[in-house]
């Protein structure tokens, strides 16, 4: 053998001991093997050095794939932080490394497409020697290659850029390797998620990264991060914070001080003057809500400006560190309310036998979709219980609320009458319950007969519960202890249309409940401290007890 041959035969094991460092090593084969373009174009090509907020995806998403041999995760972030130039790289590795692969990458527009897709092909060029893969084909947004680590070298890895532009995008493609960009301002996100979702291999190996900006609380992106951060999917959500972005500072003015809010920021997650200073500036060109979207410091900052939010975010935001989610449950057997982790019903203060209490309910089916939901409400408007449940029919749902009435001494209860609310109220005069209220028809002010039981929200009453509910919180008249509500409120929108419902995706059953609650309150405040004591003549049979809670 010549020193030709032991030379190549070198020059093999070489290659061979780095690619199998490289398949398993993200990291290195991105400093060693990638080449970038950074915001400065006349430096050239430089390698690809991992910043915090890539890093930080990095160690979460390599965590994942070594517990579930599959990589599923979303991505919220704030703006220019890297992260399309990371999952370009990561897409490359990938299908460098995946005989066979089928790499799908989709932009929200063709601007951020074509650079992509310029993107993945500089990244195959610039390797090294004979690292470089074979490119067999090209066209306007396809690349097939070669790779020198596929064992089969008649093996084809294929890399498609695609462009969220109609619903038929990406359609009939069965990805083993995807990377969706800016799904939050995809025009039509959920058909073109629904066709991939379909397609995509859940074979062992597969990689899918969903990554976005905020662009409010509504569409897929929105209701794919709730539904991560609730654990009802399986993506891993990844939160990227503006502040570890190292760039995302300015040198501070000598003697600046700190506005209150600053100081917290400071407190809360270690900022100096120079990121202060810096977030200054941003609020100062586009305003401090658009600030919080862009760059938000938290997942829930980032989903504040939609232009639709009904309630104020701030004001909830500031409810969250003091709202708890207590467990009890009903035991229809007993007729008890039992301590119970898996419980539906939270309950924040035990009914005092002077006190007069409200109760608005909402209904549903109870067929594992919509919640039957009740706030329990005294008449200072501070919320004492709440309870939610998608698996309660109408009718049992009525027995229930016959005995949490009469535990929180007969209250004042109003149930929603629209559709399968008939049945629950039908169920409450069964049993006997005596302070139902009764909603005036009205055609017929005068007459009594033209009283009919339930709360009935319509186009009409509905904005007017909704808007005596804001007006609310907004002015601190109601505490709100519970963590479910303040989610739904925080994701209770008004719509193009000028309507106000749930965002998609989300839930506002506790919503329709507290604002029933709250507007019953605000009508019958004279009676509800006047009838209290009647109430009470009327059942004998029944007084509350706080062992029933034990």
């Amino acid at each position: 053998m010549d020193n030709k041959e032991i030379m190549s035969l070198l020059n093999e094991k070489e290659k061979r001991n780095k690619l199998k460092g490289y398949e398993k090593d993200f990291s290195s084969f991105a400093q060693e093997q990638i080449k970038i373009i950074t915001k400065d174009t006349s430096v050239g090509f430089i390698p690809f050095e991992f910043n915090e907020c890539q890093i930080k995806i990095t160690e979460a998403l390599d965590e994942q794939f070594k517990n579930t041999g599959r990589v599923r995760a979303i991505i919220l972030k704030a703006r220019q932080q890297g992260i399309s130039t990371y999952c370009a790289g990561r897409v490359f590795w990938k299908s460098y490394f995946s005989p066979h692969s089928r790499s799908v990458v989709m932009a929200h527009d063709s601007a951020t497409s074509d650079a992509l897709f310029s993107m993945s092909k500089n990244l195959i060029r610039n390797m090294e020697g004979n690292l470089v893969p074979n490119e067999i084909t090209s066209n306007a947004k396809e690349i097939k290659i070669q790779s020198p680590a596929y064992k089969d070298k008649d093996a084809v890895g294929s890399y498609r850029l695609y462009t969220a532009g109609s619903p038929e995008a990406g359609r009939g493609t069965t990805p083993t390797i995807a990377h969706l960009s800016e799904i939050a301002f995809w025009t039509h996100d959920e058909k073109i998620l629904a066709g991939l979702f379909q397609g995509i291999s859940q074979a062992e190996g597969t990689e899918v990264i969903l990554e976005s900006t905020a662009n409010g609380a509504q569409g897929e992106f929105y209701r794919l991060w709730k539904g991560a951060v609730a654990g009802e999917n399986e993506y891993l959500p990844i939160f990227l914070p503006w502040y570890i972005t190292p760039e995302y500072r300015r040198t501070a003015p000598e003697g600046m001080e700190l506005m209150k809010e600053e100081e917290e920021l400071v407190e809360n997650y270690g900022l100096d003057y120079d990121q202060i200073y810096w977030r200054r500036l941003k609020i100062a060109e586009g305003g401090k809500l658009k600030f919080q979207q862009e760059y938000p410091a938290t997942a829930d900052e980032a989903f504040i400006v939609s232009g639709s939010n009904v309630f104020n975010i701030e004001r909830l935001n500031s409810l969250i560190p003091m709202a708890e989610q207590r467990r009890s449950e009903w035991d229809p057997y007993s007729k008890m309310f039992d301590e119970n982790k898996e419980g539906n019903l939270s309950i924040y203060e035990y009914p005092k036998w002077e006190e007069p209490y409200v109760i608005g309910a909402d209904v549903s089916l109870g067929v594992g979709q919509d919640y039957s939901a009740a706030v329990v409400m005294n008449n200072s408007y501070e919320i004492v219980a709440v309870y939610r449940n998608n698996r309660i029919d109408p009718s049992m749902w009525g027995e229930l609320l016959f005995y949490l009435g009469r535990y929180y001494n007969n209250a004042f209860l109003a149930v929603e009458s629209n559709s399968m609310g008939i049945a629950t109220l039908q169920k409450l005069e069964q049993m006997g319950y005596l302070n139902l209220y009764k909603q005036t028809k009205m055609a017929n002010v005068s007459n009594e007969e033209g009283m009919r039981l339930g709360f009935r929200t319509t186009s009409a009453s509905k904005p007017v519960i909704i808007g005596n509910l804001k007006n609310l919180i907004d002015n601190e008249d109601i505490m709100i202890p519970s963590p479910i509500l303040i989610r739904e409120l925080k994701d209770y929108i008004s719509t193009a249309s000028g309507k106000t419902e749930a965002a998609p995706g989300c839930y506002d059953d506790t919503v329709i409940s507290l604002a029933i609650c709250a507007e019953v309150l605000r009508t019958h405040w004279d009676k509800l401290n006047t009838r209290n004591v009647s109430w009470r003549e009327k059942i004998l049979d029944f007084e509350p007890d706080e062992t029933m809670w034990i």
